[in-house]
């Protein structure tokens, strides 16, 4: 990806008016540790969000919220005009399969290789049982990565921007509406950081999913973000492009742009 669409992508894509997640006055709360107190947040289709905050914050509980992994106190969830607290198991469950959820680790499985992760969720989520089919499937993914030729290498043989990308591929390969990113780039080098943050873009309009995208890189944020919200205290405060948040007189939001 050069360096055009990366300027391009400052300022915010064309996006459709309907409204995938919608939350208002979202609280969770851990004992007596209010971590979200008053969450509002629009997401529409075709979207990138980056959700920017200092660490301890509750932005990966948000996410956690809206995949159903954690169940909010109050407030009002809904994702793809479905309101999360009121779903059945069932219903819950064919929700899941909507949302693709990045983990940090990339979550793959040691004693499987990549053709056998990627697999996995084909087989065991969509119950898939033809293996042209499957295969079909595992290869463009990889494609789509770019790493068609570690199809069957284990994840201790790939680096770590390679695992990410698996780690990516697997959760795209059910072909999910939404993506949920929880530090896409951590722990990674700079160059791989931006080739991992421009394969977001690329994979944004390659299968138009609508995105928020947890980070501390700000690197990743200018390249990603359509819009960034940023967190403190349990509440966004603050909202806008990447140019028009690094402008911003409050200390706090300047900070990040610094």
């Amino acid at each position: 990806m050069d360096d055009t669409l990366v300027q391009e992508k400052k300022t915010p894509v064309a996006t459709d008016d309907e409204v995938v997640i919608r939350i208002e006055h979202l609280k969770k709360s851990f004992g007596d540790n209010e971590v979200l107190k008053d969450i509002n947040l629009e997401l529409h289709r075709g979207e990138n969000i980056v959700v920017l905050g200092r660490s301890g914050q509750g932005k990966s509980v948000t996410i956690q919220c809206i995949a159903g992994l954690l169940e909010p106190d109050e407030g009002v969830l809904e994702v793809l005009g479905k309101e999360v607290k009121e779903l059945s198991p069932d219903e819950l469950r064919e929700l899941r399969m909507k949302i693709g959820f990045l983990f940090q680790s990339g979550a793959l499985y040691d004693s499987m290789t990549v053709r056998e992760n990627l697999a996995f969720p084909l087989t065991r989520v969509l119950k898939m049982k033809d293996e042209a089919d499957i295969e079909k499937r595992v290869k463009e993914v990889l494609e789509s990565v770019g790493l068609e030729e570690a199809i069957d290498k284990l994840p201790s043989d790939l680096s770590g921007g390679m695992r990410k990308r698996v780690g990516l591929a697997r959760t795209l390969i059910l072909r999910p509406e939404i993506m949920l990113y929880d530090e896409p780039t951590t722990g990674l080098d700079p160059i791989t950081s931006r080739e991992i943050s421009e394969l977001i873009i690329k994979l944004q309009e390659k299968y138009e999913t609508s995105s928020i995208i947890i980070t501390h890189d700000m690197n990743c944020a200018r390249i990603v973000a359509d819009r960034i919200v940023v967190m403190n205290d349990g509440e966004y405060i603050a909202t806008g492009t990447y140019d028009e948040l690094a402008k911003s007189p409050d200390e706090l939001i300047n900070n990040f742009f610094k």
